[in-house]
């Protein structure tokens, strides 16, 4: 090989491992304002659900690069909370889970009370509560079939912005809505969601993950804030 050639290889070869390597950011990620919620080693950025203070490790726990929930322990939220952001983050379950965002800690009640939910399971439809929908509010909408690993792990992202909000699951778009629009107002009415108050109207929340029984670990969970 040429020590031209070589050069040429190297930095693609270089940037490839960064961008592989678990809960880590690459410079292009840190230039565009991204940060990690998940060190991949603590609990640091997140809080328990059930005493509003630190995540202590135990229920939960840091295992391969991921934090692991087998059973018990309840539901947790970041630290921050969020108005305009894209988040973005690897699951794996064994059953059902979810990711909450306009979460309220003041709100009492279950994590779930005013919070919507981006869906976790090992379902491949196009539900609303299949994986990837806004749970009992919004079906995937994708063309072609919704690719998953129902064992392995499986990319999302959501981007929230002035109450837009858009899903991504493993790369496609599979789901938008305007939260407070007309068609999110009759949806709501119809749901199970109608006579709960405060749904979905902290528009500075935390986001959530929920503890459902199920075994699920998270990694790779990055925020941008959106200005």
């Amino acid at each position: 090989m040429k020590i031209s050639t070589l050069f040429v290889i190297a930095p693609l070869l270089l940037s490839f491992a960064q961008a592989a390597e678990p809960n880590t950011l690459t410079e292009a990620e840190k230039a565009e304002g991204w940060e990690l919620l998940f060190d991949g080693k603590s609990a640091a950025n997140w809080m328990s659900w059930k005493t509003k203070k630190p995540l202590e490790l135990g229920a939960w726990v840091v295992a391969d690069g991921a934090l692991v929930k087998e059973k018990g322990g309840g539901d947790i939220y970041t630290a921050r909370a969020f108005e305009n952001f894209e988040l973005s983050l690897e699951w794996k379950t064994e059953g059902n889970s979810g990711i909450l965002f306009r979460v309220s800690p003041e709100a009492g009640g279950p994590i779930y009370k005013v919070a919507p939910e981006m869906q976790i399971d090992v379902t491949t439809g196009k539900q609303s509560t299949d994986a990837g929908g806004l749970y009992a509010l919004y079906d995937i909408e994708c063309e072609g079939e919704k690719k998953m690993d129902p064992k392995g792990w499986n990319t999302v992202k959501i981007r929230l912005v002035n109450g837009k909000g858009t899903h991504w699951f493993n790369g496609v778009k599979v789901a938008e809505y305007e939260i407070g629009s007309a068609d999110w107002k009759e949806r709501v009415a119809k749901s199970k969601f109608k006579d709960w108050a405060g749904f979905a109207e902290t528009a500075n929340g935390h986001i959530g993950l929920q503890e459902h029984g199920a075994k699920v670990s998270f990694r790779n969970v990055k925020v941008r804030v959106v200005k």
